[in-house]
């Protein structure tokens, strides 16, 4: 038998040799590759936020404060909602809220991390989108009971201060309407306005303790400043008694007495329910003063400027 010739029992050997791979270069193992993307900021490491994160103001932190804090793990913002229980200490959750928003953008850098910039800048103004979510949903099922509550306030307060909505004093000369001149008959009331020798001071109010006292107050500077006036000027107070109680100026309203439609009784119960006219009877124009203690230092004035 020649040296490469095997017996039968040498071949079966070496074919399970060959099979459990014991014969011939031991086989490589593979090894996977993991690739790890190198980040392009320090968020969430508790370092320094860029320079155009951290100078900007953080309204959401502002806004929502402690619970917000509670995201980023600011737990003494949770102080706020404490303190405004406490008498005086109000301020102290302000300064809070205030230093939470001067903050909160370093804080959140240093907390979260985020992709970039752009990333940060989305999660922080959905914080603002949030709460202006719900305040609009709270001041929609507020505003029922806020007008419910607030309307006998505002009435009682126009009728106390007799100022209209207005905040300003009326300081134009206004024309008095041309059909309410035209249209009034000499039967009508308070048709004797047109031709007056005289200014005229009128106003018309519902007679209660408010109204007497505000006319008596006219009343003494009238005669106070009479001099001044030198007999220029009549005053014309018209209170009327009414039946109803709750009546205040704000829904007083008269019938005119009138053969028109339209007449000067119409224009002045309109006009002078809310103020004081001053009514110049020549040129059929007039001012409208809004405060008692205004209307006699406007006619004076009147006067001095040639009116």
């Amino acid at each position: 038998m020649s040296d490469n010739e095997f017996s039968s029992d040498e071949y079966l050997h070496k074919l399970d040799d060959l099979k459990f791979g014991m014969i011939g270069p031991n086989p490589k193992k593979e090894h996977k590759t993991i690739q790890l993307d190198k980040r392009d900021n320090n968020s969430g490491m508790g370092e320094k936020a860029p320079y155009g994160i951290s100078r900007q103001f953080n309204w959401g932190a502002f806004l929502f404060n402690w619970i917000w804090g509670i995201k980023y793990r600011r737990w003494i913002l949770l102080l706020i909602p404490i303190l405004l229980f406490i008498p005086y200490c109000f301020i102290v959750s302000i300064v809070l809220c205030v230093w939470a928003g001067i903050n909160g953008n370093q804080w959140a850098w240093e907390e979260v991390q985020y992709l970039n910039e752009e990333d940060f800048h989305s999660a922080q103004r959905s914080w603002v989108k949030t709460w202006l979510f719900f305040a609009g949903i709270f001041m929609l099922l507020c505003a029922p009971f806020a007008y419910k509550y607030l309307k006998p306030s505002l009435a009682k307060k126009d009728e106390e201060t007799e100022f209209d909505y207005y905040k300003f004093l009326s300081t134009i000369e206004l024309n008095i309407p041309k059909e309410a001149i035209n249209k009034t008959d000499a039967s009508d009331n308070h048709s004797d306005f047109i031709n007056s020798g005289k200014y005229i001071i009128y106003w018309i109010r519902p007679e209660n303790e408010l109204t007497l006292k505000n006319m008596n107050y006219i009343r003494n500077q009238f005669d106070t400043n009479s001099s001044k006036l030198g007999n220029r000027f009549v005053l014309y107070p018209d209170l009327k008694r009414l039946t109803d109680n709750r009546a205040s100026i704000r829904n007083f309203e008269l019938d005119a007495k009138c053969k028109n439609d339209v007449c000067i009784d119409t224009w002045l119960y309109k006009t002078c329910n809310r103020g004081y006219c001053i009514i110049n009877p020549y040129k059929k124009t007039f001012y409208k003063v809004r405060a008692k203690d205004k209307v006699i230092e406007k006619a004076v004035s009147l006067l001095k400027s040639g009116w």
